[in-house]
């Protein structure tokens, strides 16, 4: 039988991780997303309450799609089950069942921090005008049930209906700005590579090509004007309480500062400290860069297996992943590596290498640049991800940035 404590939990992680752990589950920047995963958590844990003796209702196993959609690629939202007395552990095969993998399994339910996991949550998600589901009623003896009656928020009206009204209003008002973001960067007209090929001590910093070659003062104002409007019209509705406050709102004053990027310039740097340089949209995925940049490689780089990264810390782009979820807007600098035996230089096809010229002299065995290279870094453009031409991954895990919905720098 499954165990069942109305002890004090022990061998937990402590309840403030609950806390901190919902606190950032209430900032993932995209709403719906966020929604999802608290809804999703609150399932998971009533679950439990409700039939705490019932195995299945605690075992989640990691691979599943939905799950991972909602909820596993969140580190927040792992740690929040956690707290609540999930564990990592790997499946083991039974006769006649094969091993499910990864999974979160609950050996012993502890009422009393499950119930601390329901108000912990609640009261953030009520905060942001979220509604929230009642407290499930087991079927067995609870004693903790005359506390879920006089603690529950979700039974009694602890924000008022105007409070409610204003927070909903905030929420639109941030779905439909992130909605223009994504939109806007998805209906980007194609942009030519315009490669260019150069020697990395000659060439210019990134960050001055890139607002060289941004949108217009034109576009900027349209696009600030857009945005002024709707926090404009989201303070008029919510003007009638000075004490009004949501994690929404906040959310809609961060926007007001950010900027729609729709397309990216790719610096691919060799071993030899070649660069070649190329445009792509914030919505082009991993695979169609990977397929545009194989014909300025050398016929030696083509045949061998090379693929992009940044570091630190090195991390890997799927061919689902867009420019701008992987960080590569406005502009980024990667870096071109290779899984064994690496080939000689020249890196790049013939007609790249005649407009780069001589090479510069070594210093100190290796083409040292004449100024410090410039990694996007310090503009938040550093966060792109290793890239492999025989990369089959998917989406790469936990990247959630507004960025994603948008090409926000």
């Amino acid at each position: 039988m499954a165990q069942i404590s109305y002890e004090v939990p022990s061998g937990l992680p402590d309840a403030a991780t609950l806390l901190s752990s919902a606190q950032r589950l209430m900032s993932i920047p995209d709403t719906e997303e966020r929604d999802a995963a608290v809804q999703t958590i609150f399932k998971l844990v009533h679950g439990v309450l409700a039939a705490p003796e019932d195995t299945k209702k605690r075992r989640v196993k990691k691979s599943n799609d939905a799950f991972h959609r909602k909820v596993g690629r969140f580190v927040a939202g792992l740690e929040f089950l956690r707290g609540c007395g999930f564990l990592d552990i790997e499946d083991q095969p039974s006769p006649g069942r094969e091993s499910q993998g990864p999974v979160l399994e609950m050996p012993v339910a502890y009422i009393s921090r499950l119930t601390d996991a329901h108000h912990t949550l609640a009261r953030l998600v009520s905060e942001a005008g979220v509604a929230v589901p009642p407290l499930p009623n087991s079927g067995g003896f609870n004693p903790f049930q005359s506390n879920f009656q006089n603690m529950d928020s979700t039974r009694s009206a602890k924000v008022s209906e105007e409070w409610k009204a204003k927070a909903e209003i905030t929420r639109e008002e941030v779905k439909k700005r992130q909605r223009e973001m994504k939109e806007k960067v998805d209906s980007a007209p194609p942009v030519p590579l315009r490669p260019s090929a150069f020697w990395l001590s000659a060439g210019r910093r990134l960050e001055e090509v890139v607002r060289e070659t941004s949108s217009t003062a034109e576009d900027q104002s349209t696009d600030s004007a857009l945005l002024q409007t709707h926090v404009a019209n989201a303070r008029r509705d919510i003007a009638g309480s000075e004490t009004f406050q949501s994690a929404d709102k906040k959310r809609l004053a961060e926007l007001q500062g950010k900027r729609v990027h729709e397309f990216c310039i790719l610096r691919v740097i060799c071993p030899d400290k070649s660069v070649v340089q190329v445009h792509f949209r914030a919505a082009d995925r991993g695979e169609y860069v990977v397929s545009q940049l194989t014909p300025l490689l050398s016929p030696m780089v083509q045949s061998a297996d090379w693929y992009l990264y940044q570091s630190p810390p090195l991390k890997r782009l799927g061919l689902r992943e867009t420019m701008a979820s992987a960080g590569f807007t406005p502009g980024a600098n990667v870096y071109l590596g290779f899984e064994g035996t690496k080939p000689c230089p020249p890196y790049l096809e013939a007609g790249l290498v005649s407009q780069m010229g001589p090479a510069p002299e070594l210093e100190r065995g290796v083409n040292a640049p004449a100024g410090p290279s410039f990694s996007g870094e310090a503009m938040g453009w550093g966060t792109g991800q290793r890239l492999g031409a025989g990369d089959s991954a998917g989406v790469a895990a936990g990247t959630q940035s507004t960025t994603a919905a948008g090409g926000v720098a």
